[in-house]
């Protein structure tokens, strides 16, 4: 932006997530796990919009963590990405995988219990295990920060208020996915999310006709749909005198 500046050019920016999941007491409990992993395992977690916080309501909590972590411990085939049948490959590069196996060392000493992963994969090549943690405490940093890693959080809320203001918790405002039977409530809670993208009962989604961006340090305009034109035009207002 400092080089946007100087010369007066106009930028689209994204710059990251730290991206809520939502499990309300309602939510179809096989439809909510499976989106949950595929919204932060996808890619090996390097996704900017990866849904890295998972918060599930306390009535349903014990269940969801078993169910994902059965889930993930099931369904992972770990490998090189273009083989046949895998789906968790390594980490894009050595500085990226030592980073992610420090906020994993980090999870653990701030009080965060991994329940499944938790450390690399035991073969050549940058590849982390596929990681779920509990018990983080909020103020974590595998809680405040993007790890951009095959890493989630799971945590309890109580209410509405108490997720809204857990989810909005963040210096990030990419992307938000919530999980109900109820469309009232989702549109409710999705209108007080802090997020340039809701998911309602899916996670990831995209279209090209959507607009694709975030709020606060998440960067700046929107790509995609007919909103990304606006950071390649401009508006000229005419003025015609017809008294003339």
């Amino acid at each position: 932006m400092r080089f946007a500046a100087a010369n007066l050019k106009n930028v689209t920016l994204e710059c990251g997530g730290k991206s809520p999941l939502i499990v309300f007491e309602d939510a179809e409990m096989q439809n909510a796990v499976q989106w949950a992993h595929t919204g932060i395992m996808d890619n090996s977690g390097q996704v900017c919009t990866s849904t890295s916080r998972i918060y599930v309501h306390e009535t349903r909590f014990d269940e969801f963590v078993k169910a994902f972590v059965e889930y993930t411990e099931k369904v992972a085939s770990i490998g090189a990405p273009f083989d046949s049948g895998v789906n968790h490959g390594p980490q894009v590069s050595r500085a990226q995988y030592d980073k992610v196996l420090t906020y994993l060392e980090q999870g653990k000493q701030e009080g965060a219990y991994a329940v499944t992963g938790g450390g690399k994969v035991d073969r050549a090549g940058y590849f982390v295990q596929p990681t779920v943690f509990v018990n983080a405490p909020e103020t974590s940093t595998i809680i405040r920060e993007e790890i951009f890693g095959p890493v989630v959080t799971i945590s309890q809320f109580v209410n509405n208020a108490d997720v809204v203001a857990k989810a909005n918790d963040t210096q990030y405002g990419l992307a938000a996915a919530l999980f109900t039977e109820k469309i009232s409530r989702a549109h409710k809670v999705a209108r007080k999310l802090k997020a340039g993208m809701v998911w309602i009962n899916s996670s990831g989604d995209s279209h090209y006709g959507i607009p694709f961006g975030g709020f606060k340090s998440s960067g700046i305009g929107r790509e995609l749909g007919s909103y990304a034109l606006d950071a390649y035009t401009q508006t000229k207002a005419v003025h015609v005198n017809l008294a003339v």
